[in-house]
């Protein structure tokens, strides 16, 4: 599929008509995935928690395959050697390697992350695990369950003391000013793919230098993928409505995150062209 025969997020908020073709391939494709899909722990995990849900996410980055018999199993392995899972986890590494060059950057002194919609954040465990005591990080996210789970990892890996856990909206102002020091490296990874409002977007990332502050940000941008469609078609999210990402150009991002006062744009893409990483400065 070439990017110009890609639907736009407008078109793929509209339900196809029922004289269009794709419209039945969907629908059987839906049910499949709904049935007998479900013996995948992966596709199973997706429906039951939305498949834009940090659960799944982690559910990826695991990349073990798991399900009912070898057919479960069978069918998880496919899912999870789908493109988009496997930009997931490039997307991760590319994410660890960076925010673990930010710390060295710092040769030594103290620094304090906050992630704004954490999810359980994972990969932010795989950096400390390898740095000192004087990196400490905030993890906040609107899913209490969600930083519940997380903590336990915390514990489980012995970084409780250094990490700290708040519920709270990226995107509203009055949890942002709550948040009680201003960041070194704030972090919004896979936040504006599931947001689809532009406007609400940019205000945010005004919102974030005026109130938060961060003296550089890192952000990702999914600004193309092949099986957009599908997931909008078959796939549900965390509020069990149609899955449907909102691709942006990240030249657009990036304008509007300087147009807000960061500057210094440093982009670092998946080798399947899928996601840009971005970490600018203020």
């Amino acid at each position: 599929m070439s990017r110009k025969s890609i639907p736009s997020f407008e078109e793929l908020k509209e339900p196809l008509g029922w004289s269009d073709p794709k419209k039945y391939y969907y629908l059987l494709a839906g049910f499949s995935l709904r049935t007998a899909g479900r013996l995948s722990d992966g596709i199973d995990t997706g429906f039951r928690y939305g498949f834009d849900s940090g659960m799944i996410m982690n559910y990826i980055y695991e990349n073990v395959p798991h399900g009912k018999s070898f057919v479960g199993r069978a069918l998880d392995e496919a899912f999870l050697g789908q493109t988009t899972c496997k930009a997931f986890r490039a997307v991760k590494r590319i994410q660890i390697d960076a925010i673990s060059a930010y710390i060295n950057e710092r040769e030594g002194r103290e620094t304090f992350i906050v992630d704004l919609a954490s999810g359980k954040a994972d990969y932010i465990y795989d950096v400390l695990r390898h740095t000192g005591p004087n990196v400490k990080v905030l993890l906040r996210d609107i899913s209490e369950k969600t930083l519940a789970e997380s903590k336990e990892t915390a514990l489980g890996l012995g970084l409780r003391d250094r990490v700290g856990f708040e519920a709270g909206n990226a995107l509203d102002a009055d949890s942002l000013r709550s948040i009680p020091y201003r960041p070194n490296l704030a972090i919004e990874a896979g936040l504006y793919g599931i947001v689809h409002d532009d406007e609400l977007v940019r205000k945010h990332l005004s919102d974030l230098r005026e109130i938060v502050g961060p003296e550089a940000l890192l952000f990702n941008v999914q600004t193309y993928n092949e099986q957009i469609e599908l997931i909008a078609r078959t796939l549900v999210n965390q509020d069990g409505e149609p899955c449907v990402w909102h691709l942006r150009d990240k030249d657009l991002v990036i304008g509007w995150a300087e147009e807000a006062g960061f500057r210094d744009p440093v982009v670092k893409m998946d080798p399947y062209g899928i996601y840009a990483v971005v970490l600018m400065r203020n």
